[in-house]
């Protein structure tokens, strides 16, 4: 049985270039109905924050993320699905860094903000680009950007 993280305030990274044609639906809907990456948090937890990323190479992240975590005490980043997939998003060259230099800052880092970065792992396990996931593996790496 997974444990419920209670009371956690919680922060979306989006990609800057993906927020010009998505309004941040499936984040925003996921988070409040408790869906996907989001479903072990009790009602108590918080969105704290919602941001992009600032551009290439993430310039925005971590001023961002210092300014939440001074601020409210937060918790936990999501990465927003469009920085971790490879189609139809550009492709980031940079989450593989951006997520280890958040996890150097102490916070902890949730890979997915909705049911599209599921999909993205499943279909990369059929079609044999992956066997296995953990957070460290090559679909991180962000190669053949565009």
């Amino acid at each position: 049985m997974t444990e419920v993280k209670t009371g956690k305030k919680i922060a979306i990274v989006r990609c800057e270039r993906t927020q010009e044609s998505c309004p941040g639906t499936s984040c925003l809907s996921s988070f409040q109905e408790r869906k996907y990456t989001f479903k072990e948090y009790d009602e108590n937890a918080m969105l704290v924050g919602f941001f992009s990323c600032g551009g290439c190479p993430g310039r925005r992240i971590f001023r961002l993320i210092r300014s939440i975590k001074e601020e409210t005490g937060l918790d936990v980043v999501h990465v927003a699905s469009c920085i971790l997939k490879e189609e139809p998003f550009p492709k980031c060259l940079h989450k593989k860094d951006i997520i280890e230099s958040m996890k150097k800052m102490g916070i902890e880092v949730i890979l997915g903000s909705d049911d599209k970065w599921e999909i993205e792992k499943r279909i990369k396990k059929e079609r044999g680009e992956i066997t296995q996931f953990d957070d460290d593996e090559e679909i991180l790496k962000g190669s053949s950007h565009w």
